[in-house]
């Protein structure tokens, strides 16, 4: 059934990320543009849309706290040594 709150609610949460597109991350990016498509018709209206998208907002919220800007600063890295866990 067509939940009309949640698709009013994905389409203001797609506004607010708008204002927010210079501080997205590639990722964030992309799926705000798949959003953007699926959104186009009225049709869509999944729960994990809203919150795919009020975590990017928070995502941005934090990295503001934090200062960091996702042009200049390296995204998160993960070392990997090339040994399994346990291995000596």
């Amino acid at each position: 059934m067509f939940d009309m709150a949640r698709h009013i609610r994905v389409k203001a949460l797609l506004e607010t990320v708008e204002a927010l597109t210079d501080e997205l991350s590639f990722n964030e990016v992309e799926m705000v543009r798949h959003l953007k498509e699926k959104y186009a018709d009225p049709g869509h209206n999944d729960s994990d849309d809203v919150v795919a998208l009020e975590v990017i907002v928070r995502n941005v919220a934090i990295r503001k706290g934090f200062d960091m800007d996702v042009k200049k600063d390296p995204g998160r890295v993960i070392p990997v040594s090339g040994r399994r866990s346990g291995e000596t």
